[in-house]
């Protein structure tokens, strides 16, 4: 399945929602306009496979992209997820810039974002010290959410880090209704739908949670707090 690209998204209108551009000059910010293109992925569509530095630097819009890895067996490894208002940079930050490494990125939900030239925006980065910093704070922010992630991959019971994750999903959504499936969860997760439907059965069970086609209410959230350990 394809993209979708149309001229009638421009970057300018948007360029200001996402602070690391703040400090550009206004010819760079001509620069940056002139290469970056709009695109609209629609749910279940494949946006990116290959290397890391070919992905561009994506600024998200609407909707949510999954990023993850694959190893030679076919299994797969979730990264980090991209939100609404999110920005891909690490494909476009100079230390990895000699860095060979191949991901793929989903559509999960329909999706309307921005794509920058990946030599664009380092090229950019190398003459804007402040943009630079901004940057590298970014990069640092997502690359320790992904070591927190194998550390919880590493040594957390996956009944820990649903009940985490339920408890997170909440607070971001600011509500008791989650809006997933049982393979999206697995997905965040990084395990297997199976084992995700056996412990939403249990959490069921108990009480914690009530679950129907593509949702998730936490009925019980003090109980949930203890069974992730908080």
């Amino acid at each position: 399945m394809k993209a979708h690209s149309t001229d009638s998204g421009n970057f300018r209108e948007y360029m200001d929602q996402f602070a690391l551009w703040s400090a550009l000059t206004p010819q760079q910010r001509d620069t940056l306009a002139a290469h970056t293109r709009f695109v609209r992925y629609k749910k279940g569509t494949s946006v990116h496979r290959g290397s890391l530095g070919g992905a561009g630097t994506l600024h998200i819009i609407s909707g949510t992209l999954r990023v993850y890895t694959l190893s030679e067996e076919g299994r797969e490894f979730t990264l980090y997820f991209l939100r609404d208002g999110d920005v891909a940079l690490l494909a476009s930050t100079s230390f990895l810039g000699t860095i060979s490494y191949d991901i793929a990125i989903d559509a999960t939900k329909n999706t309307e974002l921005f794509v920058s030239d990946t030599e664009t925006v380092r090229e950019i980065l190398c003459a804007n010290v402040e943009v630079r910093a901004h940057a590298y704070e970014h990069a640092v922010v997502r690359l320790s959410e992904m070591l927190w992630k194998f550390h919880q991959m590493l040594f957390t019971s996956a009944e820990r880090r649903l009940a985490k994750f339920l408890l997170a999903e909440s607070a971001r959504t600011a509500g008791d209704e989650i809006r997933l499936t049982h393979e999206e969860t697995a997905q965040y997760l990084g395990t297997a739908r199976e084992v995700v439907s056996r412990l939403m059965r249990e959490f069921s069970q108990e009480g914690l949670v009530q679950t129907s086609r593509g949702c998730i209410h936490i009925l019980d959230r003090a109980a949930l707090q203890e069974r992730a350990g908080a």
